[in-house]
């Protein structure tokens, strides 16, 4: 049990660390109401594309978003559901009024 809970601990605090940069969070937010490609991200982040790929690459390492190809667009979505769980839980707690 305790190494169960340490590994999950492990999981989660590699999660928050992973979006804990204010450009990820804002990624992670715009991507768990739909899929986008990169220039979509870049258009409404306003920022550059090497900025914005740097990012990319750092939450798609790490397991958080997946990627695909439509003929020359890349196309990016959340991979795994639970991230768009926690992310509603901490929008609740602490920007109810903003639509992230």
């Amino acid at each position: 049990m305790k190494d169960t809970s340490i590994a999950k601990a492990g999981e989660l605090a590699k999660i928050l660390q992973c979006i804990a940069h204010p450009l990820r969070l804002l990624i992670i937010c715009m991507l768990a109401k739909k899929e986008l490609f990169v220039g979509e991200i870049i258009d409404r982040l306003g920022t550059t594309k090497g900025n914005i790929s740097q990012h990319l690459r750092i939450l798609a390492d790490n397991g958080l978003i997946a990627r695909r190809r439509d003929g020359n667009r890349i196309i990016y979505r959340i991979e795994d559901e639970k991230l768009v769980k926690l992310l509603d839980a901490m929008k609740k707690l602490y920007c109810p009024k903003f639509n992230l």
